[in-house]
């Protein structure tokens, strides 16, 4: 086996799920197992993080989501357990910096929860869909009741404590219908930091509400340019259009792959351009179980006989380089590889992406070594062709000054 720190391999992202079960009943949710309760132990939280360190792939940064599942449905007090475990298990890593992220519904935020954000500085992402008519069609409770005046009390109590968060909403067919009514509600609640998911076929979710059909992604066009309207005019910071803004200002960073298993090296050669969901464990996600798995965080648990329901192993019964050395991951990767090579010999944003999500183009294509998806067009493409676009309208001015 590799040496510990010696790969080159670093993990950017570790997602925790500290339950699958959600209280609330979305339609168009990925995860297809929403209502088991069972509960992550402190062991787990454990050993995730240890193996991070013992297989040396801790670099100066790391962030630790806690999501797959609703947060909040464990209490305060396991979160401050939780916290104190992986605080244990990392501070022996120099100059690691380390942040708490969490994914809510926020139905269930009252003041407890808004003290734990404050306390350990929690990065908090609220998922709202804006006006309560678009938001109720899809987020609703297990007994088909409205959730939206729960989750805006909740963003109420959030606002009132001074806890910072921002927004995700997930856009569907409806949304498209209204742009601005959609960014009307976001600035008429205060709320200015806003990501726009687009509805997905992924999971148990079998088909998207934005699939097959010209006319709608020219009207994801349209909202689109509305939300670079608003980013540029201060209104709203569009996640999408500033992530396209990053990657017209710098260049992705670039990695490479030499060997196989846990005896593979990261290169500092000329490679591809960096992507954490085609990179081996760049993004790992821990189930409450222990099971892990790598790439696309949507895929460990997920029933696909031929990838083993894409969980390369378990935290209690080994590491994650180990995990490597498995067929499963091998034939995980092998098919991943060859996506992103086909996507680097056929796409033109490919500079800008690095080889798409294994997740989407599984679901979308039914294999995993296809090239452009929904998502690759509704979330890179075309925000990246917005902002080039004026950025190119903003110089045009200045270059027929010049030429004159």
């Amino acid at each position: 086996m590799t040496p510990a720190g010696q790969h080159g391999l670093q993990t950017q992202l570790l997602v925790l799920q500290a339950t699958p079960f959600c209280n609330i009943d979305c339609s168009y949710c990925y995860l297809p197992t929403r209502q088991d309760t069972r509960r992550m132990d402190l062991a787990t939280v454990r050993a995730a993080a240890r193996h991070l360190r013992e297989d040396g792939l801790l670099g100066d940064r790391l962030a630790i989501v806690w999501h797959a599942g609703e947060p909040l449905v464990l209490p305060p007090v396991w979160y401050e357990a939780a916290f104190d475990v992986l605080a244990e298990e990392l501070r022996a890593t120099a100059g690691l910096v380390s942040t708490q992220a969490l994914q809510t519904n926020a139905t269930l935020v009252d003041d407890a929860w808004c003290d734990l954000f404050l306390r350990h500085k929690v990065q908090l992402g609220v998922s709202v869909d804006g006006p309560a008519a678009l938001h109720d069609r899809h987020r609703r409770t297990r007994r088909g009741g409205p959730t939206h005046a729960r989750v805006l009390a909740g963003i109420s109590r959030l606002q009132e404590r001074g806890v910072p968060f921002h927004a995700i909403a997930v856009v569907t067919a409806a949304t498209l219908a209204d742009p601005a009514a959609f960014f009307d509600w976001f600035e008429a609640h205060g709320i200015h930091e806003l990501g726009c998911n687009i509805d997905e076929a992924e999971g148990v979710n079998a088909r998207s509400s934005l699939q097959g059909s010209a006319a709608l992604e020219r009207a994801h066009a349209a909202f689109m340019a509305e939300g670079l309207r608003r980013h540029q005019a201060g209104r709203v910071l569009l996640r999408e259009i500033a992530q396209a803004q990053q990657l017209l200002a710098a260049p992705l960073p670039r990695w490479n792959w030499a060997g196989a298993g846990a005896g593979a090296r990261v290169g500092a050669s000329p490679g591809w351009p960096a992507n954490a969901q085609v990179q081996p464990l760049a993004l790992v996600t821990v189930n409450a179980n222990g099971d892990f798995g790598s790439f696309s965080p949507e895929l460990p648990g997920q029933a696909w006989p031929a990838y083993g329901n894409f969980v390369l192993g378990n935290v209690h019964e080994g590491g994650y380089l180990q995990a490597l050395c498995k067929p499963a991951f091998t034939r995980l990767w092998t098919d991943i590889r060859r996506g992103v090579q086909a996507c680097a010999s056929a796409c033109p944003y490919f500079e800008q992406c690095g080889g798409g999500a294994p997740a989407n183009k599984l679901y979308e294509h039914g294999h995993l070594h296809g090239t452009e998806t929904l998502y690759c067009r509704s979330m890179l493409q075309r925000p990246f062709d917005a902002v080039l676009n004026a950025a190119e309208a903003a110089l045009r001015p200045r270059l027929q000054e010049h030429c004159a």
